[in-house]
Formats: structure tokens, sequence, C-alpha cells
């Protein structure tokens, strides 16, 4: 491994308990900030805030691009913490190198039956996400996904 890829990804796995701890009330927030109440139950039933995360978010406008990477951060949160609960998944940071997710906050080493050693990059698929034209679909986002993970693909 080079050492600029060494040190990139020793910064970010030191970063990981800071990323991971503001994930959670940021989650949070994010759903009260939608108005979807109890927002606290996001953080074990994430399946019950797709179809309302959805619906608030669909014609949302992005006002410039502060608001668009704060949408993009609390999408992403969503969408990985999503995938972790369907799937029995975990956050962490990517170690293997040349893959196209190294270095970055990714959700895998899932204990459901999908691919072998898939893994998800949510702030890939929000920024997708958020970048589509209005209206857009959560929920073509979040199947199109599913059908990656799929072990019958």
């Amino acid at each position: 491994m080079q050492p600029e890829s060494q040190e990139s990804l020793k910064r970010r796995q030191d970063q990981f308990e800071n990323f991971y701890n503001e994930l959670i009330p940021s989650l949070v927030y994010f759903a009260k900030r939608l108005g979807i109440e109890p927002a606290h139950e996001i953080l074990n039933h994430a399946g019950a805030f797709k179809e309302p995360i959805g619906a608030a978010l669909q014609s949302l406008a992005v006002e410039d691009n502060a608001d668009r990477i704060w949408l993009i951060s609390r999408v992403g949160y969503f969408i990985g913490e999503y995938f972790a609960q369907k799937f029995g998944g975990h956050w962490f940071v990517n170690d293997i190198e040349g893959s196209k997710f190294f270095t970055r906050y990714v959700v895998g080493r899932f204990t459901a039956r999908v691919r072998p050693n898939a893994m998800i990059d949510p702030f890939d698929a929000a920024q997708a996400y958020v970048d589509r034209p209005i209206p857009r679909s959560l929920d073509s986002v979040l199947n199109g996904i599913e059908h990656d993970l799929s072990i019958s693909k």
C-alpha cells in the first residue's frame, strides 16, 4: 500500500468513532426536521421511515451548495442505516485497497443473504439521489441498491 493511501486510511479509521457518534443524533434530528415523529425510532426502525422521508424529499429544492452537502450527508446516513438494519450490516471504513470504496465510510459485513463481501457507499448513493431532477424517488434508489446487493444478481 502506498504511504499516502495508508495515511488516508489511518486518518479515516481514527475519525470513525466521531463520524458514527455524529451519525446517530444527526439522523434523529433529520427525521424531526422533516416532521416525522417519533424521530428517535429511526435508529431501530429505519424501514418505517422510507415512505415519509421519500415523500418529504421528493420535491424539495436544494437552494445552494451548503444545503446540498447537508442533505447528502443526512440522506447518506439514512440510506446506510436503512441497509444496516435491513440486512444486519455494519458501518466501517473500507480498508480493501483497490476497491472503488477504499477509505470511505461504508455499510457492509451483512449477516443476511446478500452477495458475498457486498458493501455500499451510502453517500455516493445519496449524492446521486439529491442531484436527480425533481421529483426524485428515494424508493427507486433504495430498490436499486437492494438489487445490487442481491445474491441472485
